[in-house]
């Protein structure tokens, strides 16, 4: 199974403090996007591309598997994007 645990979603909070918290990646893992939070994605496929340092990562619409597109994984593990389903 493939998984992504290295990568560090960093932002300034709030009061400016950086913050930092890691996000596992692993295929079957559902994200939903921060700002459109009515539709569920799922992890199908985790690719590095030759020369390209950031892997990426292939989302299938939970409910409509058709429905794909795919994102970098530092996107995907940056909560101001997206967030984890049961993480908060």
């Amino acid at each position: 199974m493939a998984v992504i645990d290295d990568l560090r979603g960093t932002w300034a909070g709030a009061a400016g403090r950086r913050k930092s918290e890691p996000t596992e990646i692993v295929i079957g893992r559902r994200f939903v996007a921060t700002q459109y939070r009515k539709l569920v994605w799922e992890v199908v496929a985790i690719s590095r591309n030759f020369g390209d340092p950031i892997p990426h990562v292939q989302l299938a619409r939970v409910g409509s598997p058709l429905d794909t597109k795919t994102v970098s994984a530092a996107v995907l593990g940056d909560r101001r994007f997206y967030e984890a389903v049961g993480q908060r």
